[in-house]
């Protein structure tokens, strides 16, 4: 595997995040909120690079590469999305956050046109619940 930069690696209303292009997606879990089911934090792996993580939050986004997962927390649901979205070996074209009114989101473009968007339910209302939706 690429050696790559760890920790965190954007923490901004907008940042483009380029490392993934190109490549295909393998794996998706989703952290949630047991009791609202809102996504915490968002995990991804793709071919030939190790697991990141994004996350919304205080209006901004927040870009992680810690090399691993931990998905053994009993205070949250973590739920493999990979077939939830159609996701695994779809290539990604873009990745990138953008302000949404008060908040962000983070929007990976895929190369068939698909886009899955990290963002807040309610943009207008700061660090509002977030939702994972594939348009």
């Amino acid at each position: 595997m690429k050696k790559e930069p760890r920790g965190r690696l954007y923490q901004d209303s907008e940042f483009e995040f380029n490392e993934f292009n190109g490549l295909k997606i393998e794996k998706l879990f989703v952290c949630e909120n047991p009791e609202t089911k809102e996504p915490i934090l968002i995990y991804i792996k793709v071919e030939n690079r190790n697991w990141h993580q994004f996350f919304l939050d205080a209006g901004i986004g927040f870009w992680e590469n810690w090399d691993e997962i931990d998905i053994e927390d009993d205070s949250y649901d973590f739920t493999d999305s990979t077939d939830k979205f159609d996701l695994k070996n779809k290539i990604i074209n873009r990745i990138y956050c953008k302000p949404d009114l008060n908040n962000s989101r983070i929007t990976l473009e895929l190369k068939n046109n698909e886009k899955l968007i990290l963002k807040c339910k309610e943009p207008k209302v700061f660090d509002s619940d977030c939702e994972l939706i594939m348009q």
